[in-house]
């Protein structure tokens, strides 16, 4: 089990079979603490804020993007889009798209949610 935050701001246990099923439903990868990469992705252009979210997915496309907000949605976790955003709270599920730049984002009233 690992203990991730909600969207209320609530901590809540994911099965660790859920958490790998969810990393390999990616064509990117899906950091964890402790993981290679994790700690260069999390970092952020602002030194004074070190957070250390539960899950990075390193987005490569659409569908991984799609499958990020999903599994977030289905465990009501609480998820930051990490391209050229911030998320100050840093517990959250990121959802790392600088691999997936190239492409536009829609408006907020354009996002098909799940």
């Amino acid at each position: 089990m690992m203990p991730i935050t909600t969207g209320t701001g609530t901590p809540v246990q994911v099965s660790s079979e859920a958490v790998q099923a969810f990393g390999a439903s990616l064509r990117g990868d899906l950091l964890q603490p402790g993981d290679e990469g994790y700690d260069q992705a999390r970092t952020i252009w602002n030194a004074m804020i070190d957070r250390r979210p539960a899950l990075i997915a390193m987005c490569t496309g659409a569908a991984d993007v799609r499958m990020a907000v999903k599994f977030a949605g289905e465990h009501n976790l609480l998820t930051a889009v990490h391209g050229i955003g911030h998320n100050i709270a840093g517990n959250a599920v990121w959802i790392f798209v600088f691999h997936y730049s190239p492409y536009p984002v829609a408006p907020l009233g354009d996002v098909e949610l799940y």
